[in-house]
């Protein structure tokens, strides 16, 4: 039995958003997006976390966590350009210290996905090129007040699914689909927000601030049947939603926060999501836990700064999967840091069931379930056993015996 024990300081998470959890975000465009009508379903109350933030950190720490990962909230803590809601940000940094007052480390996401309605108003969002500037006078303020009481800081959550959805799917605000001219501008001036607040952050707090930003990263590789151009299309892949992005900006990134949930095996000139049979989640995610471990090499290999896997994570309603699938994905990650990549931490999405964006309610990612009607909250089997894994900083020998994935596979985690 291979030792599965994880370096010394290894840090074990979880993490949220406050869109998705929090509920009452009306001045930001989501909000606006979910009143016209553009969703199925609209976040309200979502997890009533504004309120229930003490609860949710309670849960945190009974799992033994030792980092927690936030949003704040842009539009309510700047409601209108320049003006700075003072509740907002004495809620935010009672939050930030309760993260603190037990015994965890906190990490801060200053933009996951939503924006104020004034930002660029007459343009669409992130098109205007006040837009980082603005950006930049929010990150000083927010650093100046909770500054003091964050370990980890991170700009910006995902750029690439956020131009997906918003400028070629069209399923996110702003909903303009197919304009992909627009969606490389829109990176444009993401890439230059990330270099500003980067700079007014290590400005603010000092030059040993550790600053850097999250990214999804798919695992791209030929599919079983991908045909002789199925290489050429993985490196397409991976440079759109791996590397484009990033490269813009890693000369100024002290640590990078990798997210995995699925692989993308490629044929000739496309993506071939039906190949291979392999579990899935309740989403029809494939799962995949291998690529973890090839993502965060890469990862680390391209960019030379440390790693954190600051989401992954499945829907699974019934929680029959989950379990399965943290230890198999962390078994992998364990092959990538004997094979000495610096992975610093692993933070699974997410602590709560949420508002999952354009999927509303339905799909179930949390360690705790959400009774929505009455926002009560419920750690489920799985919570148990990666609170065991965080406490011992180990998968125990024997912790998988019995734990199947819903079609039958017994496990993917390495030989």
């Amino acid at each position: 039995m291979p030792d599965l024990t994880f370096p010394d300081g290894f840090l074990w998470g979880a993490s949220t958003s406050a869109y998705q959890i929090e509920g009452g975000n009306a001045g930001s465009d989501w909000w606006a997006f979910e009143q016209a009508g553009r969703v199925s379903e609209k976040a309200g109350a979502a997890c009533d976390s504004y309120n229930r933030w003490r609860e949710d950190l309670d849960l945190a720490a009974e799992l033994g966590l030792g980092i927690f990962r936030i949003s704040v909230e842009w539009s309510r803590i700047e409601p209108e350009p320049g003006r700075y809601d003072e509740a907002a940000l004495a809620h935010y940094l009672d939050v930030v210290k309760g993260i603190r007052e037990r015994g965890m480390q906190s990490m801060v996401v200053l933009w996951h996905f939503t924006n104020p309605l004034w930002l660029g108003r007459g343009r669409a969002t992130w098109l205007d090129e006040s837009s980082p500037h603005a950006f930049e006078a929010y990150t000083r303020r927010v650093a100046e007040v909770l500054g003091p009481h964050v370990d980890w800081w991170a700009t910006l959550n995902e750029a690439n699914t956020y131009v997906s959805h918003g400028w070629l799917h069209g399923d996110w605000p702003p909903g303009k689909p197919f304009r992909i001219r627009a969606g490389f501008r829109v990176y444009e001036y993401l890439a230059r927000a990330h270099r500003l607040a980067y700079a007014a952050l290590k400005d603010t707090l000092g030059p040993d601030s550790r600053v850097g930003l999250t990214h999804v990263m798919p695992w791209a590789h030929p599919a079983e049947k991908g045909g002789v151009l199925s290489g050429t299309m993985c490196r397409y892949w991976r440079w759109i939603m791996e590397h484009h992005f990033v490269d813009k900006v890693c000369d100024q990134l002290d640590w990078l926060g990798v997210q995995y949930y699925y692989d993308s095996p490629c044929q000739a000139f496309r993506l071939a999501d039906e190949d291979g049979c392999v579990p899935r989640t309740d989403m029809g995610w494939r799962i995949v836990p291998e690529g973890l471990y090839h993502v965060v090499r890469e990862a680390a290999r391209r960019y030379r700064v440390p790693v954190l896997v600051t989401e992954n994570g499945l829907a699974d309603a019934a929680d029959a999967q989950r379990a399965r699938f943290i230890i198999d994905h962390l078994a992998w990650l364990k092959r990538a840091t004997d094979e000495g990549v610096d992975v610093r931490g692993y933070l699974y999405w997410s602590l709560l069931d949420n508002f999952e964006w354009a999927y509303g309610f339905g799909p179930r990612f949390g360690l705790a379930g959400v009774e929505y009607a009455t926002c009560s909250r419920t750690l489920r089997p799985s919570a148990s056993l990666y609170a065991r894994i965080a406490r011992e900083n180990r998968i125990p020998e024997g912790l998988g015996e019995g734990l199947v994935y819903s079609d039958g596979t017994p496990s993917l985690a390495p030989c």
